[in-house]
């Protein structure tokens, strides 16, 4: 007789293989629900009779994305999206004579399904009328920097306390105070840009401008916050903040993108830098905010930094707090919008100034009347604007040309727009001008179409024209624009960009101290030798 003995993994073994074989066959199930979700609800609009992309109940419409990025560099922004629509809507709406006010596109399982809004009228529905919550997607895009515990992610009572406690530093009067010192970043900008320069009428070596400008919205927004100076621009390699910020910024792309296909994914030593990125970015910005806290501030003293007044709340929710003995999540939420302000406003901001330069040397017209306002505003000498503007902040505010060449870039190129959630609001639909058709937006996250919004024939004359001279008409002309919603470069309604107003003076105030200082020319023959 023999004896055979069990052991406990032989024992366990079919229990654990089933197991996994029943988590597995769960997971399937679950997934192949979904789809059958996602896939059917677009198929329920279809049968309502709104127009919808051709959609794939294997693939969604996916398939269109892989059009769009087989004529699109790999790394394309999500937003060139709308104008690539815009361009092919006749390919894939045949019949229609424009797009319609509420595109659905069906992006899962590689992102959420979102509703790309064409009608600035609709859009004001769920930014203005309803203030919709953000998207889900923002949150998971700004978490590995903030938290979540800023202004761009946060939602409820914790947006509205912060908001009202850095909208003061964003006010035009208190960014007018500042202006010397957003004068003097400018400043280093144009010398740079003259180091840069050729002479007696010779063009200059070729370089990349936007390096340049992001420097300089680096510089500003830093001085503007904590009036620390980085001096970015002038620095022979980045300041240690800029270099962690940077690179956060590509671990917070790691995420679903239809645009740029499959998603990346975070590995262990991904969290291990951003870990070490977010206190890289805390070490410079937490012994200004200690300085701030420990310096005498005056509620009367004429410059005000967006810290200073936002510290004038530091007792409000902990009342034991004080400048002395701060409260320390008080201080991480400082800390963390601080990040979220950096961010948001060096890379559009530095961009819109290479559009603006793009489209002046596009139009020697539109250059030249500039040229004609400054020298009427600021006098003959651009050399001495600066010093004019130091002396007298207000008189950036009396250049209507200016501002219109500034309004008119934003117009043709935004680089932002919001996306919202109606998950909160079962039944929620949009509405667009002169129909009754109503458009659901249950599992769909309504999407301010910025790039068509803001082109869009119905309330723009001549949409794709840089055109200034529209934002200095009356309302009776038929140049002017047929709505106010449809500018909307900040996006609307109450959660609309806080630094609106401080990117606005940094455009204006780069387009003062350059237009009449250089000439500026594309040169992608020479940088493609040089590359």
């Amino acid at each position: 007789m023999e004896w055979h003995g069990i052991t406990g993994t032989d024992a366990l073994r079919p229990l654990l293989l089933r197991g996994v074989g029943v988590l597995l066959a769960v997971t399937v199930i679950r997934f192949l629900y979904r789809g059958y979700i996602e896939r059917s609800r677009v198929r329920s609009l279809k049968a309502q009779g709104i127009p919808i992309l051709p959609h794939s109940l294997l693939f969604g419409h996916l398939p269109i994305f892989a059009d769009f990025r087989a004529e699109h560099p790999p790394d394309v922004s999500i937003y060139m999206f709308h104008l690539w629509l815009a361009k092919n809507f006749r390919k894939y709406f045949p019949g229609l004579d424009k797009l319609p006010p509420v595109v659905y596109v069906d992006l899962w399982p590689i992102a959420d399904s979102l509703a790309s809004v064409v009608d600035p009228v609709a859009a004001s529905q769920f930014t203005i009328v309803n203030s919709l919550p953000k998207n889900g997607v923002v949150a998971k895009f700004m978490h590995p920097l903030t938290g979540n515990v800023d202004l761009v992610s946060s939602e409820g009572e914790l947006w509205k306390k912060w908001r009202s406690r850095f909208s003061p530093g964003f006010s035009p009067r208190n960014l007018t105070a500042l202006l010397p010192e957003l004068i003097e970043e400018a400043q280093v900008f144009v010398s740079e840009l003259r180091k840069l320069a050729g002479e007696n009428g010779e063009w200059g070596p070729v370089f990349q401008l936007e390096e340049k400008t992001t420097n300089l919205t680096f510089d500003i927004i830093v001085r503007a916050s904590v009036d620390l100076r980085l001096h970015e621009q002038s620095r022979p390699t980045p300041s240690p903040l800029k270099k962690a910020l940077m690179e956060q910024i590509e671990f917070m792309g790691m995420m679903g993108n239809a645009a740029r296909g499959l998603p990346s994914v975070k590995m262990p030593w991904h969290y291990a830098a951003i870990k070490r990125n977010n206190q890289a970015i805390r070490d410079v910005l937490l012994p200004q905010i200690e300085n701030k806290l420990q310096s005498d501030f005056r509620p009367d003293q004429k410059k005000k930094t967006i810290v200073d007044l936002a510290i004038k709340h530091i007792d409000k929710d902990d009342p034991s707090a004080s400048r002395d003995r701060p409260d320390a999540e008080f201080v991480d939420r400082l800390v963390a919008n601080l990040k979220a302000f950096i961010f948001a406003g060096h890379d559009t901001t530095s961009s819109t100034i290479c559009y603006m330069a793009k489209e002046l040397q596009d139009r020697p017209a539109c250059l030249a009347r500039l040229r004609e306002e400054h020298d009427a505003v600021l006098g003959p000498d651009p050399d001495a604007a600066a010093a004019v503007l130091s002396a007298s902040p207000h008189v950036l505010y009396a250049l209507p040309y200016t501002l219109a060449v500034v309004k008119e870039t934003l117009r043709l190129h935004p680089l932002a727009a919001t996306v919202r959630t109606a998950a909160a609001s079962p039944g929620f639909a949009l509405a667009a001008p002169g129909s009754p058709r109503r458009y659901p937006m249950d599992g769909f996250g309504p999407w301010l179409a910025a790039p068509i919004v803001q082109r869009n024939p119905d309330y723009w004359p001549r949409p794709d024209d840089f055109l200034p001279e529209r934002w200095l008409v009356p309302e009776s002309d038929p140049l002017h624009a047929a709505g106010k919603e449809a500018w909307t470069p900040f996006s609307l309604g109450p959660r609309n960009c806080i630094g609106m107003e401080l990117a606005m003076i940094e455009l204006r105030l780069v387009a003062v101290l350059m237009a009449r200082t250089f000439d500026i020319e594309e040169a992608w023959g020479e940088w493609d030798k040089k590359q």
